[in-house]
């Protein structure tokens, strides 16, 4: 059996549009399943709603949200880190990228598709806690974990929004035709970004 070689490594900015656009297209997708399904109940618990919510109710709601995601494949639910590596898997050459028929192997390295590399092992190091039913354990691990999911959106937020400046440049450049006035890429769901404090992420990790 023959194996493919992985091509070097290239950063988002540097693909050329095909492939941008494509990567646009299921990072949306994968961003979009996650903030809906993958850590709806906790993204939409306000601070003082999550410090007066009973500890049992919580393991609940993060055990549906990373856990079983409510998006089904073939009949069954997977957890968050599943879902994302549908996406990932594709960045980093594990699986091929379907371009018109076409399979072609990426090797990403990009800082900002690394934050969010980070954060996915981040929660997946805490699963274990949420299979178990030890509640003392999850009650102290619930502030971290909170935090890390929060994170999460907002570092996926922040990597779909620099995907499509890199795309508009193509189209704004000269070198290329104008832009589509009703382009598929651009009817994104809009989905806020989250609220979450910037400043401290570098400081405290």
């Amino acid at each position: 059996m023959s194996t493919q070689t992985l091509p070097e490594p290239q950063d988002l900015k540097s693909l050329p549009l095909k492939k941008l656009e494509e990567v646009l297209r299921q990072l949306r997708s994968t961003r979009n399943d996650i903030m809906r399904y993958g850590v709806w109940n906790i993204r939409n618990l306000s601070d003082d709603e999550f410090n007066r919510t009973d500890d049992r109710k919580l393991l609940g709601y993060f055990r549906q949200d990373l856990l079983e995601t409510r998006f089904l494949s073939k009949g069954r639910r997977v957890d968050i880190i599943q879902l994302w590596h549908w996406f990932d898997d594709q960045m980093s050459g594990t699986e091929p990228l379907l371009i018109d028929g076409e399979e072609l192997l990426l090797n990403i390295q990009d800082k900002d598709l690394d934050k969010v590399r980070k954060r996915i092992e981040e929660i997946h190091s805490f699963l274990p806690v949420l299979r178990g039913d030890d509640l003392e354990a999850f009650k102290r691990a619930k502030y971290k974990l909170r935090r890390t999911v929060m994170r999460l959106t907002y570092d996926l937020h922040h990597l779909f929004k620099r995907l499509e400046k890199y795309r508009k440049n193509f189209f704004t450049s000269g070198d290329a035709a104008p832009l589509p006035a009703h382009s598929a890429l651009e009817a994104a769901v809009d989905l806020p970004e989250p609220p979450i404090d910037e400043t401290d992420d570098e400081v405290h990790e």
